[in-house]
C-alpha cells in the first residue's frame, strides 16, 4: 500500500476525541511556535500530537483489544503532559485572566459567587468532607473508564470518546480564557481550615493546579459525564457514585476552586461529550450492522 493511503487511511481511522485533542495540541502548539520566546514549549503540544497521532497508525496495523487499550489510556498521558505545560506555556500566549469576567458573571446571576455567599457556612467538618468529595474526582477519573476496560473493550473506547472529547474542549477553553479561581483571585474574611483531611491535602491539590484550569470546571463536566455513562452501562455504579459526586459538585465551589458560571460550562461541555459518544456509538452500530447485511451478499 501506497504512503499516501496509509496516511488516508490512518486519518480516516481518528475517533472523534482525537480529532478534538489533536486540534487543541496543533492549534496551541502552532500559536507558540510562531514566537521565538515561546517555541520551546510548542514542542511539548506538537510532541504530544506526533505521539498521538504515531498511536494511532500502530494500532492500525494490528489492531489488537490489548493494542486498543493502550490506545485509549494513552489519551490519559497525552492530557496530563498538555495539562501540566499549559501553567507555563498559557500565560506566554498573551491572554489576560478573566477571573474578574467570571465573577461578573456570576454576581450578574447570582447577586454573589458562592465562594463568598457560602463564607457563613465555614465548618471544619464540612470542609474535610467537602474535600474529600474534590478528591474523590480523581479516582473516578481512574476507576470510572477502567471499570469498562477490563469488561468491555467497545464500552470502554465508546467512554473515552466522549471524556477526551470534554477534556479537549475544555484544554481550547484555558487556552482563550484562562482563569486561576476564586482562592487565587479574591481575597477573603474567613480562611479554609479542616484539621483532618484539608489542611493535609490542600498543597497537593494546589501544585495540582495549572492556575489557568477553571472555566469550565473539568471536575464537573468529567464526573458528570461518566456518572451518565454509568447510568446507561451500569446503573449500580450509578446509585453508588452518585452522592460523592453531588459533594464534589459542590466543593468545587465551597473550596473556593471554582465560579458557579465554571460549572456551568462544565454542564454543557459534559452534554457535548455525552451526545459526541452516542452519537459515534450509533454510527458504529450501523457500519457493523451495514458489513453484516453485505457478508451475505458477497457470499452469493
Amino acid at each position: 500500500m501506497a504512503l499516501k493511503d496509509k496516511w488516508k487511511l490512518g486519518v480516516a481511522a481518528l475517533l472523534p476525541h482525537e480529532w478534538v485533542f489533536c486540534t487543541f495540541l496543533f492549534v496551541t502548539g502552532l500559536r507558540l511556535f510562531t514566537n521565538n520566546a515561546t517555541r520551546g514549549w510548542a514542542f511539548v503540544f506538537l510532541g504530544c500530537l506526533a505521539s498521538a497521532i504515531i498511536m494511532v497508525f500502530w494500532i492500525e496495523r494490528n489492531p489488537t483489544p490489548w493494542r486498543w487499550r493502550v490506545r485509549l489510556w494513552f489519551c490519559f498521558v497525552t492530557m496530563g503532559v498538555s495539562f501540566f505545560a499549559m501553567g507555563a506555556a498559557v500565560p506566554l500566549l498573551g491572554h489576560p485572566r478573566v477571573d474578574d469576567l467570571l465573577l461578573h458573571w456570576d454576581r450578574d446571576l447570582l447577586g454573589e459567587t458562592p465562594a463568598v455567599a457560602w463564607e457563613a457556612w465555614l465548618y471544619s467538618w464540612l470542609e474535610n468532607l467537602a474535600m474529600a468529595g474534590y478528591l474523590f474526582f480523581f479516582y473516578y477519573l481512574i476507576a470510572g473508564p477502567g471499570h469498562y476496560s477490563s469488561r468491555d473493550i467497545l464500552a470502554f473506547r465508546k467512554c473515552i470518546v466522549g471524556l477526551f472529547t470534554i477534556y479537549g474542549l475544555a484544554f481550547i477553553s484555558y487556552t482563550v480564557f484562562p482563569a486561576g479561581g476564586p482562592h487565587l483571585a479574591m481575597t477573603f474574611q474567613r480562611p479554609l481550615h479542616g484539621s483532618w483531611l484539608f489542611d493535609s491535602t490542600l498543597d497537593a491539590v494546589i501544585r495540582g493546579s495549572n492556575t489557568v484550569d477553571v472555566f469550565p470546571s473539568v471536575h464537573v463536566a468529567a464526573s458528570l459525564y461518566l456518572l451518565l455513562f454509568d447510568w446507561q452501562h451500569c446503573r449500580r455504579r450509578f446509585w453508588w457514585f452518585f452522592a460523592p459526586c453531588a459533594v464534589l459538585w459542590c466543593s468545587t465551589m465551597y473550596l473556593r476552586f471554582h465560579y458557579f458560571v465554571d460549572i456551568l460550562a462544565g454542564v454543557t461541555v459534559a452534554l457535548i461529550g455525552w451526545w459526541t459518544a452516542q452519537r459515534w456509538n450509533v454510527t458504529q452500530v450501523l457500519s457493523s450492522q451495514g458489513e453484516s447485511a453485505v457478508r451475505p451478499l458477497q457470499r452469493l
